[in-house]
Parts: C-alpha cells; sequence; structure tokens
C-alpha cells in the first residue's frame, strides 16, 4: 500500500509539471476547514419515499461570528424526472430550485433534517430520543421540507438584513449521510471565502464574481476565491477488494465509489442550469495514465463501478487499470465553461453484491484556480 500511494504521488508531481506549466498560482481556493461566505453542499439525499433504498441527510450550518448572520440558501434538485430510471438523456435532471433564508445568533449552530425541513417553534422540547431533539435549539427560521425524494445540492451565500450579498466569511458547514440501520457518512461543506481588499470586494448585486478577472458580468472583477482548477481523487480502483479484510481472513469484499460534482457556476435567477465537460485524467500505481470524460449538468452523481454506462466507467474498474488504487484528476474540458466541486462516497460491500456494507464520504482535494473564473446568479429583488 505504501508503494501504492508513492507511485501515486511520483505520477502526480510529474503531471503537475505538464499540466500546469507557466502558471503563476497553485494555490486551490476553496476550502472545507475555515469560516466562509458561500457554502456549497455538492450531495444532498433525502429518500424516503418507501420504494428505493432510505437515506437521508442532516444539515449543519454554524456562525462564527459574534454578531447575527443571516444566510439565502438554495436547494437544486438534481434527480432525474422519473426517479425509476437511470439519467440520461431522455431522463434529465429536473433541476428545480427551492429558495429559503436562515439567521443565526453569534456563534450559534444550528440543523435540520432535509426530507423534514425545520418548523419555527417557540418552545422546542429536547429528551432523549432523537426525533424528539430535532428542533431543539434558537430557530434559524423556516427551512422547507424536501419531501420524500431529493438527490441534489445546497448553497448557501451569506448576506445582510436586507437579504443583499455581503462578504462576511462567517459560515461553516456540515452534511451527514445517514441510512436507517445508523451507517452514516460526514463531508464538510465546500467554502468560497468572499474577498475584501482593494476592487475585489462585494458590489451586493445578486450576480456572484467567484474567481476571474474583469468582465461585462463582473466590472470590478472577482468578488469570492475562485474554484479550483483541478479536483484530486485518491481512491479504490471500482470493484477492488478491502486490502486489510483480505489479510485478516474476512469474507470477500468490494469497495466501489460515487463521486458527486457539481458546475460551480449556477443561473437561481434565469434558471439556467450549470453545464460543463469534466474531463478525467486516471493514474495507476504503475504510473500509467488513462483518459475518460463525461458531461455533468446541473448535478452528477457517478457510480464510477456501475455497469448502466460502461463506456465510461469500465476505465476505472481494477481489471482495466492493472492495480487496486488509483488517483483521479478532474479539470474542466472547456475554459470557457463552469468548473466544479465535489465530494467522493466510498461504500465497502461485504460480501461483493450484498446489501451489506459501510460509507465514508471524503472532500476532494483542490489545485489551482480557473482563470476565467465562475458566476452565481440569485434571484433579485433586495
Amino acid at each position: 500500500m505504501g508503494r501504492a500511494k508513492g507511485a501515486i504521488a511520483r505520477g502526480a508531481v510529474a503531471l503537475l509539471c505538464v499540466l500546469i506549466a507557466g502558471t503563476s498560482s497553485l494555490r486551490a481556493d476553496t476550502t472545507s476547514e475555515r469560516s466562509s461566505s458561500i457554502l456549497i453542499f455538492p450531495k444532498v439525499m433525502a429518500i424516503t419515499d418507501g420504494i428505493h433504498p432510505t437515506v437521508d441527510t442532516v444539515i449543519q450550518i454554524s456562525n462564527t461570528s459574534n454578531s447575527m448572520v443571516y444566510a439565502h440558501c438554495v436547494y437544486l434538485n438534481g434527480a432525474p424526472l422519473d426517479p425509476r430510471f437511470p439519467p440520461g438523456a431522455q431522463n434529465p435532471p429536473q433541476c428545480q430550485e427551492v429558495d429559503f433564508t436562515i439567521f443565526l445568533t453569534k456563534q450559534q449552530p444550528t440543523h435540520w433534517v432535509v426530507s423534514t425541513g425545520r418548523r419555527v417553534e417557540p418552545s422546542p422540547t429536547c429528551n432523549l430520543n432523537f426525533s424528539a431533539c430535532d428542533g431543539a435549539g434558537i430557530d434559524p427560521g423556516a427551512i422547507p421540507p424536501m419531501g420524500d425524494y431529493f438527490t441534489g445540492e445546497l448553497r448557501c451565500v451569506e448576506v445582510d438584513s436586507s437579504g443583499a450579498p455581503i462578504n462576511g466569511n462567517h459560515l461553516k458547514g456540515e452534511a451527514t449521510i445517514v441510512v436507517p440501520d445508523g451507517d452514516a457518512s460526514k463531508y464538510n461543506a465546500v467554502g468560497l471565502m468572499g474577498l475584501n481588499t482593494g476592487a475585489s470586494s462585494n458590489n451586493s448585486d445578486s450576480t456572484l464574481c467567484v474567481g476571474g478577472g474583469l468582465s461585462g458580468d463582473c466590472p470590478t472583477g472577482a468578488e469570492y476565491n475562485a474554484c479550483p482548477q483541478t479536483l484530486i481523487l485518491n481512491q479504490y480502483a471500482a470493484d477492488a477488494s478491502n486490502p486489510v479484510i483480505d489479510e485478516l481472513g474476512g469474507p470477500n469484499s468490494a469497495v466501489r465509489t460515487e463521486l458527486t460534482l457539481v458546475p460551480c457556476t449556477q443561473d437561481f435567477e434565469n434558471q439556467v442550469p450549470g453545464r460543463g465537460i469534466v474531463q478525467f485524467l486516471i493514474i495507476n500505481e504503475f504510473e500509467q495514465l488513462f483518459s475518460t470524460s463525461t458531461t455533468v449538468t446541473c448535478w452528477g452523481n457517478l457510480d464510477l463501478s456501475s455497469r448502466l454506462y460502461a463506456s465510461f466507467n469500465a476505465i476505472f474498474n481494477e481489471d482495466f487499470l492493472g492495480s487496486r488504487f488509483a488517483q483521479t484528476r478532474m479539470t474542466p474540458a472547456d475554459p470557457t465553461q463552469s468548473g466544479f466541486v465535489g465530494v467522493a462516497e466510498e461504500f465497502h460491500v461485504v460480501p461483493p453484491g450484498s446489501p451489506n456494507f459501510t460509507r465514508a464520504a471524503a472532500n476532494l482535494h483542490g489545485e489551482g484556480q480557473r482563470p476565467s473564473g465562475d458566476i452565481i446568479r440569485l434571484q433579485g429583488g433586495f
């Protein structure tokens, strides 16, 4: 396993020299650890319809400042028009949005369950029953329930009391994906920090300039740090076995990975979903290179082990790669289209093909800045 990591690291260094020669900065501007002005939760699941496997998500958002903070939030439903069938050209994502606003007192954390939302309750009760504790704490405002089938993203932007965007950098967030048996996986929200120096400050209109330079949409330049030029995932090859289980003589195992990507550019005002082609460069343990690409519109959740899309997914399989571990580097194929942020979730299945699995989510590594920048358009009127 150490040799695998070493090979992948050497391959990454070599590719770094080739892919970004001549660039002035290698700094990734998104953060999963520091408070920010924009929070993106790439993978939000709420499926409680009794037909599909049940899964839900708990959202946590905290105000890290000593003053009142407001946030305008948007759910974007990326579920296919007909959830009974896989997404595709004939079954595109719904791309429907739901807006709401929350307010947090100084240093206040809050939480809610996506499927049920959160009502305003003047006197919430809490006891040892988890469901009775769900509304505890100071109410952040009414949060709408997303019903029995939602798969998509949540995006929250720090605003002032009038609803105008500001660069306060006071928001921190986490998402926990849970299933009925108690298994869960957790990741940090992707944060975009607001810029507060010189001309790069927020003019408080509904067009949010994420990285990039001067343009017609962004006459004063960037208002927020840029989305990364490259996303990096260190992973098991699809359907590879877990070496720890193998070493201990346990039952056969298999590891599959779901990769969730959302476009940085989203036009909520005109209801035009972000779209772009993602180029994948996969490096196996022997520093051999493989490539593929796919288009993400609105929201994409890619099961790298799925047999439904053999032309895309086969390249991630252990038999194809010839190694148990790999590193995947993702970049926009067209620099004029949207950048991406995302999250990965691993499922360790014992034995292969069974419903018995454990899950773990992980934030993707980011590298570099998108030179052309991205645009987020909110509903105007403030």
